[in-house]
């Protein structure tokens, strides 16, 4: 027991940090297997439990589809990753920029308000060039939580010769 006291005594300090590094050793390690080996949760994170509760049917996919149709278009496709609802759609050349994006705005009206309190909406429309006009391609979203669409700009600007 004396030898115990005059260790003590004389490596202290020692011995206290040397306690403190093998806890900090433990923390690390612990926080480590639980961070790269803890339970395995989806990329996504929580942010998608709720679609599975209100999945987007092949119905609204139908419907979503036959809001668009109208005889200047060309195609329409509509595909579903995670939240998000992704409409690509071409029209001819007689279908002005104004007019595409008030039918893409209708096509989102038509929706079950469900799915719009849920998903967000993007649609990209897209107009090639010929020889009446310069063509466009024009993308559009609607957040779940804004109140309008925001849209951008896309259309390349060609280089005059």
């Amino acid at each position: 027991m004396n030898k115990l006291k005059k260790l003590w005594n004389e490596n202290r300090v020692m011995m206290v940090l040397a306690l403190i590094v093998i806890v900090c050793i433990i923390i690390i390690m612990v926080v480590m297997f639980q961070y790269f080996f803890g339970a395995t949760t989806s990329s996504y994170g929580t942010r998608l439990d709720d679609i599975s509760s209100v999945p987007f049917s092949e119905d609204a996919k139908k419907t979503l589809e036959e809001s668009y149709q109208m005889e200047h278009l060309e195609s329409v496709d509509v595909e579903i990753r995670g939240k998000i609802i992704y409409v690509i759609v071409k029209y001819d050349s007689s279908v002005t920029l104004a007019d595409a994006q008030t039918k893409s705005f209708e096509a989102y009206q038509a929706i079950d308000e469900t799915y719009r309190k849920l998903y967000d909406f993007n649609v990209t429309v897209i107009q090639d060039a010929t020889d009446i006009g310069t063509g466009y391609y024009l993308m559009g979203a609607k957040n779940v939580s804004s109140e309008n669409f925001v849209w951008s700009n896309n259309t390349p600007i060609k280089a005059e010769d």
